[in-house]
């Protein structure tokens, strides 16, 4: 009986303790998810990513080393004047699919964490510079991100004031307010969360702008341009208002109209006045130049009808003539009421 006693509590001791080593084996198991879902460089990266995909600006900021601070941009070599305009949660692209794909240690120690994701459905990747930043009890690290993981995207909007991005427009000159009010062409640098696919345009009632993408990488800067061009509304109003210039040309009864592109040289003698009609508009195609929209010379027909009388033998004749002439626009803008200066060249 004393030897069953025995061997009961010899099998009861192996059972808990086999249950203590299930339990503690457990617990090491747990504490190591924890360490690399939480304390380890991976998990504070796909925790910035997290904050991103959710939309929470102030979190992702808040994270250490993510403030763009003067300091911590002048030591990525950005800028440290760019603009916080563009760190808005209405602008962020929807980040999805978050997966860290390496974590690599330099000599220094700082990791170099690479993710991959989606940004509005378009695959995009990153790459992150952490560094610890001290521990819990000396057991658990903590991280920073040792250079910025923002972006420094350099914006130009060329021949226009203006660009949007999502629902938001945006005048660089609010960020860079030493550039000229009548500027042809703007442009700011702008901070922006990173990875991210941003899509830029603009859109008014002369002006339009195919899509310009910014990839935004971290620590870095990139240029991107949204580049103008006038849309049909702009062309047709530049042709009405040129039109409108010929035909007061048109009024003038003499030969050659003064300040105006068209007129003749008649060395017989005019009777009565000359009356000028417009034949044939010159076709207005616009082009950038370096202050203002302009237009090459384009070809017209003025008919000219005017009674004329040969000094050689004094008979009298009817003269009706088509008279080509070239004309061309050195300036066209568009004022800050929406109307246009266009001054006529020759």
């Amino acid at each position: 009986m004393a030897g069953d006693e025995s061997g009961r509590r010899v099998r009861t001791l192996i059972v808990w303790s086999g249950i203590g080593l299930l339990l503690l084996v457990a617990l090491f198991a747990a504490f190591g998810a924890v360490q690399r879902t939480y304390y380890s460089a991976s998990g504070f990266v796909a925790g910035y990513m997290q904050t991103l995909a959710a939309r929470d600006v102030a979190a992702a900021l808040g994270m250490p080393g993510a403030a763009p601070t003067s300091a911590a941009l002048k030591q990525a070599g950005l800028p440290s004047s760019a603009s916080r305009e563009l760190l808005r949660a209405d602008l962020l692209p929807r980040i999805a699919d978050i997966r860290v794909v390496s974590d690599r240690t330099r000599s220094s120690g700082v990791h170099d964490v690479t993710v991959q994701a989606t940004s509005d459905g378009h695959a995009v990747s990153a790459t992150f510079a952490v560094e610890q930043s001290g521990s819990v009890l000396g057991i658990l690290p903590l991280w920073r991100f040792a250079t910025t993981p923002l972006t420094v995207a350099h914006i130009t909007v060329a021949h226009a004031q203006d660009f949007t991005i999502a629902s938001h427009t945006v005048d660089p000159r609010a960020a860079a307010p030493d550039q000229p009010a009548n500027a042809f062409s703007v442009a700011a640098d702008y901070l922006m969360f990173a990875p991210g696919r941003y899509v830029l345009g603009h859109t008014s009632r002369y002006l339009d702008a195919a899509p310009a993408v910014v990839l935004a990488a971290p620590a870095r800067t990139v240029e991107t341009t949204v580049d103008a061009q006038p849309t049909q509304a702009f062309t047709d109003a530049v042709q009405k208002q040129l039109n409108a210039f010929l035909d007061q040309c048109a009024t003038q009864q003499v030969l050659q109209p003064a300040g105006c592109p068209f007129g003749v040289e008649i060395d017989d003698r005019v009777q009565g006045a000359p009356a000028w009609t417009m034949a044939t508009y010159p076709a207005v195609h616009l082009s950038a130049g370096a202050t203002a929209w302009t237009m090459d010379q384009a070809v017209g027909v003025a008919h000219l009808s005017v009674t004329v009388q040969s000094l050689f033998d004094g008979t009298i004749d009817q003269r009706e003539s088509d008279e080509r002439f070239a004309v061309s626009l050195t300036s066209v803008t568009i004022r800050s009421d929406g109307s246009l200066d266009i001054v006529v060249g020759q």
